[in-house]
Formats: C-alpha cells, structure tokens, sequence
C-alpha cells in the first residue's frame, strides 16, 4: 500500500512508511537487491543482509504546542532516524548525499513531502558508527525533523 498523505489517526506508522518508500523509489541502489531483498527498510532484519541498505524508524516525537482553546488539535514534531549501512566508507557517504539531497530538495513539486503534511524539514544531527577494521560493516545515523499537524 502506497502512502500519499499522513493520517492524524496512524501518523507514526505513516511517516516512517512514506519516508521508506520515497527513499526506496529515488535513491539508487548499488548492489541492485533482488526477489525478497530491500534496500530501505523499516527496521534492522533479522536475517543476513547484503549491504548496502538504509533503516527508517521513528526516534522522538514531541508536542509542542495545541493549536489554540478548546481545540483536540496539534503540532507534532517527529524525529526519524534515517540509517545508512555501507560496506565502505565512500558507499556509506556517497549514500547519505544522495538520501539528504533527496529530502533536502523534494520538499515541494515533484514528490511533494510538504502535500503528505509532513513540513519543514530539518537535519538535527549525523554521527558516523563504524565497526573496526576494513572489513567492518560502517554506518551513518542522520536523525531528521518534520512537523506535523494533528487535527
């Protein structure tokens, strides 16, 4: 099923779904994953993998403000945790340009994420998590901000 707006009632499941499935749709894969294979996830498998892949998940959300007396409705800021596995540095990096030049500049037209009622984008932090030695799986945890308004 294909998310094209988010729902006040699921927007958790909602958010983390459509991010998966835009980044799915537009960043290209570089090993081509085949048959049951993904290459954007919403959770790390249990199973063996072939790397690269990327994990999507919801991290915080907070509520900072009612919007106005008497009203059930509300902003919510949602932070997603956006994962990028790579099986070396340069994929890893490359990876994550690509996936923050895709939010970055799909705000608006052709995917239009602002349309889903997910707005104003922002980049909170990028850490990079590395296993040791060159053989070692190496990561970069980006941690992005939307705003949601729950009526």
């Amino acid at each position: 099923m294909t998310i094209t707006s988010i729902s006040s009632a699921t927007f958790v499941a909602d958010t983390v779904n459509f991010i998966r499935d835009k980044l799915n749709s537009n960043i290209t894969d570089p090993i081509s994953h085949t048959g049951n294979e993904k290459f954007v996830l919403t959770s790390y498998p249990q199973r063996p993998v072939k790397y690269p892949i990327i994990t999507v998940k919801d991290s915080a959300i907070t509520q900072p403000i009612r919007l106005g007396m008497q009203s059930e409705g509300t902003a919510i800021v949602m932070t997603i945790e956006i994962r990028i596995w790579g099986r070396n540095v340069k994929e890893r990096d490359e990876l994550f340009d690509s996936v923050y030049d895709y939010l970055r500049t799909n705000q608006y037209g052709g995917d239009d994420i602002i349309a889903a009622n997910l707005h104003d984008f922002k980049l909170n932090s990028l850490v990079n998590v590395d296993e040791l030695g060159e053989s070692g799986i190496k990561s970069k945890v980006m941690e992005v901000q939307y705003l949601f308004i729950c009526s």
